[in-house]
């Protein structure tokens, strides 16, 4: 084992949990640096009505800077001042707020006697000069904002802009214009709105057609009026369509999901040939305690990125005999645990030194040591991991403004419908089985809870359907080991029933904490929980830091899922037992074993064990056709049978080893597993070659006894010494394959120099007794 790659390769997991924590427990009040606004400003209403958004601000800390990236936390329990501007007579519900936990607060807005543009200004009390202004138009109405419209395609409905003098009467052949702002990519792209002018009628209302552009996203338009003369004066103000591309989008999401995946697969490989197989193999070496074992199975998860892959090797050592039930069922529990590694990772927003990482490790993969190409490759994977996440992301967050997805989503929205009250059951066992699915379909639960996040970055799921939606790649993620475990023992397939029986068991576990109140709010204690521990509110009606939110959720789960059932290991391995009952003929471990090929360390001692197999089995066939046949010079017919039996089964071994090593070539080797791999083919030829010599010692025996000859007693004597001298090599060799003892490999070369000796001095003896005519020829 190459302790200085492991040291690394633990070196860097320990940086990743450490940088994953980001848990402050403590939610400290910071002073306003900044005020946002997320919802209510450039409003519009008539005369005397209510502006029919409430408005949201968001007051945000100064900017805390970390390792990996930088945000800001929320100014919590700060208050500020809502004044309206010098000549506006906008009607507030509060001229005094306090923000919440997240930093929030809102207020309502009535629009005054006055038209035209009217202004109000929020001031932070402890922080005056960060005072923020908002607009609102007064005496106008606008309807057809916000529109959907397939790309290129005109709006079902026209914009109406609606004006009315204080008094509540239409104005009438008032000037309204209209304009193209904005567009996804810069430009129009084919996007316009028609006519450019438009005077109102005798309704007060003024109309235009919006066509969308060619590509999904928000196109902007501005409506102005200019009628000094008549009282309205409205600057510029935007209106919203959405323009949607369907194939367009199907393409991006994809090709950012399939990216996501293969730069998990390069970091992950990359990461393997860093540390070898030492990884894999501390799966079989660290797993005697149960601890020690949960310890393992996450340090490999969190290496090879994937719970299920881990359980795959599992089910390979297994079916291999290398591992028991109780050893795996603890190497299980870690994988789950490894596993939220991924989505801790990209739950941090380091989109932007993905195309950096990229080119660096490119770069550095073209370097010919595998430890430095395997860094490179880690590198390269790291960034084309959170380019792809980007990918989908951007394109997610486009969606989660239009209705149409927002209704689709709220189809399995797990929020509960009153406040206070309970998350309805039917949207938590919808978003659980789409969590199922998502996973089987994409074969990678980690990919899925990168789906997950990039779907929390859109708005389109909130913290109570994410839950559901994680538990539901956690159970999908078990169908993997399950369809491996198809072929293999009945052990391995326990040990894949234990895999599905955690997962669910912890789901079932964590419903149940869904519908426990906890708090003033009566939030489900383990989303309350979540919230506590984890910088910004999920929670709040503007949700913060959702995706680290969601991230903490994953790893907590499956760490409080571990802890509890790991004091009662045997009992779980009793149940699984009880279900999948196994008998001596079921639990028949496969040596060559195809779910070890992943780690040809291991594949390798797997394959001289089984050459070691064959070395007895041939061995044995020697042992009696010389000492119950030539010896005794005696020819039994079952003997003969069943040496012929074990010849067969000596060439279908030799068949499967030479096909197992081929296979064994096709991966990604050392030098020295390279250079192993001829030596073992050799040795594989040479003890089927054994179990033909026994057949030809049978057979020189047959002649013998056909002829009536036979050798003198010294010849006898002489050749029953020698069998001594070879047997004890035989004996050492067997010993010598799979052990690192030198000593049994200096025994066999020696026993080898002595028989050598010995075959030359008595092959002499008896070519003078012939000519002596001591000995008799065996005619043929």
């Amino acid at each position: 084992m190459n302790f200085i790659r492991l040291g690394a390769v633990a070196g860097l997991v320990c940086f990743v949990l450490f940088t994953i924590s980001g848990c402050d427990s403590e939610q400290k009040s910071f002073p306003v640096d900044r005020l946002r606004v997320r919802q209510g400003d450039e409003q519009c209403a008539l005369a005397g009505q209510k502006f029919p958004h409430k408005v949201r601000i968001e007051a945000d800390g100064p900017l805390q800077s970390g390792f990996l990236s930088s945000s800001r936390p929320p100014a919590s329990g700060r208050k500020l001042k809502i004044i309206p501007a010098p000549g506006s007579d906008l009607k507030i519900s509060s001229s005094e707020l306090t923000t919440d936990a997240g930093g929030a607060a809102s207020f309502d807005v009535w629009a005054g006697g006055k038209v035209g543009d009217q202004y109000l200004k929020v001031i932070p009390e402890d922080s005056p000069e960060k005072n923020i202004t908002l607009r609102f138009m007064a005496g106008m109405s606008v309807s057809g904002d916000r529109q959907q419209a397939a790309a290129g395609k005109a709006a079902e409905h026209p914009v109406v802009v609606k004006l009315a003098s204080p008094d509540g009467k239409p104005a009438v052949n008032v000037p309204v214009f209209f304009s193209f702002s904005s567009a996804p990519d810069g430009e129009p792209d084919g996007a316009k709105i028609l006519p450019s002018q438009v005077l109102t009628d005798a309704n007060g209302n003024a109309s235009a057609t919006i066509v969308a552009g060619r590509k999904t996203g928000v196109y902007k338009f501005n409506i102005e009026v200019a009628a000094p003369d008549k009282g309205f004066f409205v600057r510029s103000t935007d209106f919203t369509l959405f323009g949607l591309n369907v194939s367009g989008v199907i393409i991006a999401v994809l090709g950012g999901l399939a990216i996501f995946v293969f730069g998990m697969k390069i970091m992950s490989d990359g990461l393997q040939k860093v540390a070898g197989d030492s990884m894999k193999k501390i799966l079989q070496f660290f797993a005697s305690n149960r601890f020690v074992a949960v310890f393992a199975g996450a340090t490999v998860t969190a290496v090879i990125q994937a719970s299920a892959a881990t359980t795959i090797m599992v089910i390979g050592f297994i079916n291999a005999g290398l591992l028991n039930l109780q050893q795996a069922v603890g190497i299980i529990f870690g994988a789950n645990i490894g596993t939220t590694v991924t989505a801790q990772i990209i739950s941090f927003n380091l989109s932007g030194i993905a195309l950096p990482a990229i080119a660096l490790g490119f770069l550095v993969t073209l370097s010919k040591k595998r430890t430095v190409c395997g860094w490179g490759e880690t590198i390269l994977g790291f960034g084309l991991l959170f380019f792809g996440m980007q990918m989908m992301s951007e394109e997610l967050k486009v969606l989660g403004k239009f209705q149409n997805f927002i209704d689709f989503f709220n189809l399995f929205d797990c929020a509960p419908t009153t406040p206070g009250g309970f998350m309805p059951f039917g949207a938590v066992m919808g978003a659980l089985g789409i969590g199922i699915v998502m996973t089987v379909l994409i074969q990678s639960s980690s990919a899925a809870m990168g789906v997950i996040l990039a779907l929390a970055a859109g708005n389109l799921i909130n913290f109570y359907t994410s839950l559901p939606l994680l538990l539901g790649t956690n159970i999908g993620t078990t169908v993997t080991a399950l369809l491996a475990a198809l072929g293999a023992n009945r052990v391995a397939k326990q040990a894949a029933l234990a895999h599905t029986l955690f997962n669910l068991l912890g789901a079932i576990f964590m419903i149940a904490l869904l519908y426990v109140p906890y708090g003033p709010q009566r939030t489900p204690v383990y989303l309350y929980f979540v919230n506590a521990i984890t910088p910004g509110d999920a929670l709040g009606v503007v949700p913060q830091n959702l995706e680290r939110h969601i991230a903490m959720a994953h790893t907590f789960f499956n760490v409080i899922v571990t802890a509890l059932l790991l004091p009662f290991i045997r009992q779980f391995v009793w149940v699984c037992n009880w279900i999948l009952p196994a008998t001596e003929k079921s639990s028949d471990t496969t040596m060559l074993e195809p779910h070890l090929l992943s780690t040809p360390s291991i594949a390798l001692e797997q394959s001289v064990f089984a050459i070691r197999k064959m070395l007895k089995i041939a061995w044995s066939m020697i042992d009696d056709s010389v000492n119950r046949s030539f010896l005794p010079r005696k020819l039994p017919m079952e003997l003969v049978k069943d040496v012929a039996e074990r010849e067969n089964t000596v060439d279908t071994m030799r068949s499967d080893v030479t096909d197992y090593l081929v296979k064994i070539t096709r991966g990604e080797l050392s030098a020295s597993q390279s250079a192993i791999i001829p030596l073992l083919m050799h040795c594989n030829n040479d003890v089927e070659k054994i179990g033909d010599h026994a057949d030809n010692i049978l057979k020189l025996t047959e002649r013998s006894l056909k002829n009536g000859k036979a050798f003198s007693d010294t010849g006898m004597k002489d050749l029953r010494k020698m069998w001594e001298v070879l047997d004890e090599q035989a004996h050492s060799v067997i010993k010598a394959l799979g052990s690192t003892n030198p000593e049994l490999a200096a025994s066999a070369l020696k026993n080898e120099k002595k028989i050598n000796k010995m075959a030359d001095k008595y092959e002499n003896e008896h070519m003078e007794r012939l000519r002596k005519g001591n000995c008799q020829l065996c005619n043929s």
